[in-house]
């Protein structure tokens, strides 16, 4: 099984809680890249992870979840 997806996913939160979770301005423009990322990979479903752009909501694990979701169902739904 491929875990490439879920690796990214990991990546996107790690950064954004770890490196630029100090600095609210460049952790909203990793929010949004890793948005536009999921959406071209899972199409409206990849739009989950704006909720990473509500203050205090960017602890979920949202880019953890869809890179799982990408590696086990495959991609885009429509």
């Amino acid at each position: 099984m491929k875990w490439h997806y879920t690796f990214l996913g990991f990546l996107f939160d790690l950064f954004d809680w770890v490196v630029v979770g100090s600095i609210p301005l460049l952790g909203d423009v990793v929010d949004i890249i890793a948005t536009a990322f999921w959406y071209m990979r899972l199409g409206p479903l990849g739009l989950v992870d704006a909720v990473e752009l509500i203050p205090f909501a960017d602890v979920l694990p949202t880019n953890i979840i869809l890179g799982y979701f990408a590696d086990h169902k495959g991609g885009k739904l429509a």
